[in-house]
């Protein structure tokens, strides 16, 4: 019989975050290597993530336990970096479940398990999110970029907070030169011209999605062209919601035909919401309240009659 153990022999609530705990914290609190031993037994109600870190659970870990775990195992200054970073920082990214953590060089800790260590002159002042420290989203897309060998995935993780507005191109430049060289000489030539100027054009888009990702309405298609139900063109909308035939307009300065965009969709019972640039970027919380609010008015009146088409296919 698995000896009892009751919470007030458990650490403080502090340690016991997210339900993962360092071993040596659970025996400072009282907990006996007996009763260590016993609920770590394979049919156990506790379970060893890592060297000297304990899931106080026998379910397979969440993503959430995985970072506690990966940084109560690499010590008080830790950064998590990488892929894992980035989704922290609200970039839809792909990667694999590693979870990439830095620790001053002068620690001797090895990589286990999930967990990839990588010791650094260079440690990145962290970002914390949630309670767990978090590298920096230009330092994260290099970092991810750097210790992948897929030139798609390289490319995706150093455009991802370009794209998103977190980061401009010369930002992410900046890291690159300054970080580690290693895995670094394929990367270079990814913000050289004529990449560059295509980033600078879609930093605004970056801005605007990551405002929708803040915003409780479904997510959009972006940049489609819209028809009437004759088949003519009405105009393109820089975001569709489909469902509900709402168009929002970011990407162009106000001009004649911008209003004439804006008049032939009034026309045809769409709903459109036009952002200036300068208010996407200054008023992020204004805008997704104007998102909000146009998405509600939508959904208020019938549907209007007209066909979504993106460059591959159609919406609707």
């Amino acid at each position: 019989m698995i000896e009892p153990i009751t919470r007030d022999l458990l650490p403080p609530p502090l340690l016991l975050q997210d339900d993962v705990a360092r071993r040596r914290d659970l025996l400072a609190a009282g907990v006996s290597q007996h009763a260590l031993a016993t609920r770590c037994r394979p049919s156990g109600p506790w379970q060893l993530l890592l060297p000297g870190v304990l899931l106080l659970a026998n379910s397979p870990p969440t993503r959430r336990q995985r970072l506690r775990a990966a940084v109560l195992y690499a010590g008080a200054e830790a950064v998590i970096t990488g892929v894992e970073a980035l989704h922290e920082h609200g970039l839809a990214v792909s990667g694999n479940e590693e979870v990439h953590v830095l620790v001053p060089i002068r620690r001797r800790l090895s990589t286990r398990d999930f967990v990839r260590i990588e010791r650094t002159s260079r440690p990145p002042r962290p970002e914390i999110i949630d309670g767990l420290p978090f590298a920096p989203s230009s330092r994260a897309a290099v970092d991810a970029a750097r210790t992948s060998g897929d030139a798609e995935k390289q490319r995706a993780f150093l455009l991802a907070p370009i794209e998103a507005g977190l980061r401009s191109a010369e930002q992410i430049r900046t890291e690159i030169n300054a970080g580690s060289q290693r895995g670094t000489a394929a990367l270079r030539p990814l913000l050289e011209e004529p990449l560059a100027p295509l980033l600078t054009n879609t930093v605004h888009e970056g801005w605007a999605r990551r405002i929708t990702r803040q915003t409780p309405i479904p997510p959009p298609t972006w940049h489609v062209r819209v028809y009437d139900r004759a088949d003519q063109l009405l105009g393109t909308a820089d975001a569709w919601w489909d469902d509900v035939g709402l168009a929002w307009d970011f990407g162009h300065q106000r001009d004649a035909r911008t209003a004439i965009r804006q008049s032939t969709f009034a026309k045809e019972g769409i709903v459109t919401l036009r952002t200036p640039l300068p208010h996407l970027r200054g008023n992020p919380v204004a805008v997704s309240e104007d998102l909000a609010s146009a998405f509600l008015r939508a959904t208020q009146r019938p549907r209007p009659p007209v066909r979504a088409v993106l460059t591959s296919g159609t919406v609707r």
